[in-house]
């Protein structure tokens, strides 16, 4: 039982409500046999002369010195409930029903707000959820508006764009460094964003953006249906930038877990995918050839294939993930 808000009523007696009070609340437990969004006062759920009989009126209610009340239902499902309640003491009197009619007329603006509310969480969660996924990627991923404006993207990607080799973000949109590679992009980008909008029929493609020094970025661009998020345009296309010159990152552990190899196991496996022979990656992990060449044996028994090209590939497919 929480209490979102409240009025003169100190922190301690929320924290006892929370934590006891709330589920031996007489009022709150009888209050979902009236209609939602329809105001009732408090006798009308339990007449006083037994309210003053329960533990909940005894110990905590004359302890805050609230006898009255008048209840508010907005929301009450499986997985919710919101009421709006408003208290007197003995001093005060009694709620009329002027107060109640009051109440009433509040009360459909305030359960407009409500829905509102857990509209925009439900929004917020499932955006923050997908954010959260897409940075655990290890390919960049850029979600597209249907004019090519970046709408979001993961932490990879935008570590690709900031070294401005190659990609690069220009005014919100994706360039090229060279001319006839940034043309060729925007054009794809602007096909497939069509298609995601429905007004196009290109399935996107893949181009190769140069960089200095490096080989180049493998860009593959591809249209969105359907793709409804909390943004403040509909993404019309997806980009995903994959880096040759990135090593895959599998923690050991990993692989310790995922496949039971041995922690020497486990080093070898991760000099192999850097591209070295046998030979080389003994030589890196300071054991003999033939040394090696069991320890491969076994990772190939526990991997469950047979030559070391599968092995290669197996890995790659399970360093997509971080």
């Amino acid at each position: 039982h929480s209490v979102s808000s409240s009025w003169n009523l100190e922190p301690d007696g929320n924290r006892l409500y929370q934590q006891h009070y709330g589920s031996i609340d007489v009022w709150t437990i009888r209050a979902p046999s009236k209609p939602r969004a329809t105001a009732c006062l408090s006798d009308w759920l339990c007449p006083l002369a037994e309210l003053t009989t329960t533990e909940f009126y005894n110990d905590f209610l004359l302890r805050y010195g609230i006898v009255h009340g008048m209840f508010g239902l907005l929301q009450h499902d499986k997985t919710s409930w919101a009421s709006v309640s408003l208290y007197k003491g003995s001093l005060s009197g009694e709620f009329q029903l002027s107060d109640l009619e009051t109440l009433n007329l509040l009360l459909p603006h305030i359960q407009r707000a409500f829905r509102l509310h857990f509209q925009f969480s439900q929004l917020r969660g499932r955006s923050e959820g997908i954010e959260a996924a897409l940075n655990k990627l290890t390919t960049g991923v850029i979600v597209l508006g249907a004019k090519g404006e970046v709408l979001v993207m993961n932490n990879r990607a935008e570590q690709v764009l900031n070294r401005r080799n190659g990609l690069l973000l220009n005014h919100g949109r994706l360039e090229a460094a060279v001319y006839a590679e940034s043309a060729r992009l925007r054009a794809m980008i602007g096909e497939a964003a069509k298609t995601g909008s429905g007004a196009g029929r290109s399935a996107g493609g893949t181009i190769l953006i140069s960089r200095e020094q490096r080989r180049p970025l493998s860009v593959t661009v591809s249209p969105l249906h359907e793709f409804n998020l909390s943004f403040s345009q509909r993404p019309t296309a997806v980009l995903f930038i994959s880096d040759p010159e990135r090593n895959p990152e599998l923690p050991d552990d990993l692989l310790q877990r995922c496949y039971g190899l041995t922690h020497a196991e486990a080093r070898l496996v991760m000099v192999l995918l850097e591209g070295y022979s046998l030979k080389e990656s003994a030589d890196s992990c300071g054991v003999t050839h033939n040394t090696a060449k069991s320890q491969l044996k076994s990772i190939f028994s526990k991997t469950q294939v047979k030559r070391q090209g599968e092995l290669i590939r197996l890995l790659l497919s399970t360093a997509g993930i971080m």
